[in-house]
């Protein structure tokens, strides 16, 4: 692949993707409600996109997902959000997560790149469940107490580590969980059927390419 074909397809992955993550911020897709459960799959086309052609694509749905997020933000009255430090500033950075864990990964010899990337979309969820839930903690934890002191056993009314600790574990142990979770079957899926796809593909070039071969050694032997 020449360096044009390179930028043509990260610009189609960045813009497709982009589109379906516009798509998912303003319909009920982008956001699963299971009983009590919210999960949000606006994070995969972010990984999808890093995954599939690399770290400016991921970066620039990241900045979709995140701005999209603030918008959102706006029109439902969300006070967490409106602060781009937990509205755009996450969203941009978890892809660079996803791009070392998927490289990382790839430099062990046969390693199955499907698992890696499963791995890496896994790893980059956790690390953007982490990154939102510390700027909400550090930016508007008090707010945040008032909420959620009913559900959380906190020591305090203070952000204080153990504090910090249990809202971590308490998001990891609902939603964010089963967002890991999905991100890595989806993911291995993904990139599962891309990879499958390519080798077909390549597979056909190469019986197009013999069959030519054949046809002009015919020629050249009727000569």
């Amino acid at each position: 692949m020449n360096e044009d074909k390179s930028l043509n397809f990260q610009i189609a992955v960045t813009g497709i993707l982009g589109a379906i993550s516009i798509v998912f911020s303003v319909t009920p897709f982008g956001y699963i409600q299971i009983g009590p459960l919210a999960i949000t799959i606006m994070h995969i086309p972010v990984i999808a996109a890093t995954v599939l052609g690399g770290l400016i694509p991921g970066i620039g749905v990241g900045l979709v997902f995140g701005i999209s997020s603030l918008l959102r933000t706006v029109m439902l009255g969300n006070l967490w959000f409106y602060n781009p430090l937990v509205s755009i500033v996450p969203r941009v950075l978890f892809p660079v997560v996803v791009w070392l864990f998927l490289k990382l990964l790839n430099m062990i010899p046969k390693f199955p790149r499907v698992l890696s990337a499963s791995i890496s979309a896994a790893a980059g969820t956790f690390m953007h469940t982490l990154m939102v839930m510390s700027a909400i903690c550090f930016i508007y934890f008090d707010s945040y107490y008032v909420t959620m002191k009913d559900k959380i056993n906190f020591e305090e009314a203070t952000l204080s580590l153990k504090n910090f600790l249990l809202v971590i574990g308490s998001v990891l142990a609902t939603n964010a969980g089963y967002e890991i979770a999905l991100a890595a079957v989806v993911t291995a899926a993904l990139t599962g059927s891309v990879y499958i796809a390519s080798n077909a593909k390549s597979k056909l070039a190469k019986l197009e390419e013999d069959y030519r071969n054949s046809k002009a050694e015919e020629a050249d032997s009727e000569k």
